[in-house]
């Protein structure tokens, strides 16, 4: 699931259309999902989603879902309107999409360790040192704990006191990373990519 409904007031535009090599930057992140085996791709827009869907590949796997109140509602309700529309029996990545694509390999290694996990975690983060960052792995414990919560519930605290959050090790920078406005922007994309007029 790719979290796609701020405004980018701070870039100066929606940070999904920002180019990503020869594709705009939620493409980039789809295409690196269904790399790694998702059939469909849940991505919550906000109020200008028309402009977003407007380019993007219309042949790519997304299952679109918009977020009313992006003002009034915080990460936990775009979550669950993205969750709605996959497979609630599967675990899933989440991310922000103003989050740089990461590397394939940071997905497999989380994925492994899943499959590989004693008891099944509630959700897996990817960890550099002592920092986490994204995508999220979110199992289906957390998905009902999303459920059973309230508006406004932040999820980093629903899963801070939870010792069943598994911690894959990556060398993976980007999972630390954000990109806020055009210098932030600029230290991660690839060459070629917007600059603000």
């Amino acid at each position: 699931m790719v979290l796609a409904a701020g405004r980018g007031q701070r870039m100066g535009r929606n940070k999904a259309t920002l180019p990503w090599g020869p594709q705009t930057l939620l493409e980039a992140w789809v295409r690196r999902f269904v790399d790694q085996g998702a059939a469909s791709v849940a991505v919550v827009l906000g109020a200008d989603g028309a402009l977003v869907q407007e380019q993007v590949d219309p042949g790519l796997p997304i299952a679109w879902a918009t977020n009313e109140d992006v003002d009034g509602s915080g990460p936990r309700e775009s979550l669950l309107l993205g969750l709605d529309a996959l497979p609630a029996d599967l675990p899933a990545f989440f991310t922000p999409v103003d989050v740089p694509v990461v590397a394939a390999d940071t997905l497999r290694r989380m994925l492994e360790a899943w499959r590989g996990a004693d008891e099944e975690p509630m959700a897996l983060l990817p960890r550099i040192g002592d920092r986490t960052g994204h995508p999220v792995l979110a199992c289906p414990a957390l998905v009902q704990r999303l459920y059973e919560g309230e508006r406004g519930d932040r999820i980093d605290e629903l899963l801070a006191w939870s010792r069943r959050v598994l911690h894959v090790d990556v060398d993976d920078e980007r999972v630390l990373a954000n990109m806020n406005d055009p210098a932030q922007y600029a230290n991660w994309a690839p060459t070629g990519g917007w600059e603000p007029s």
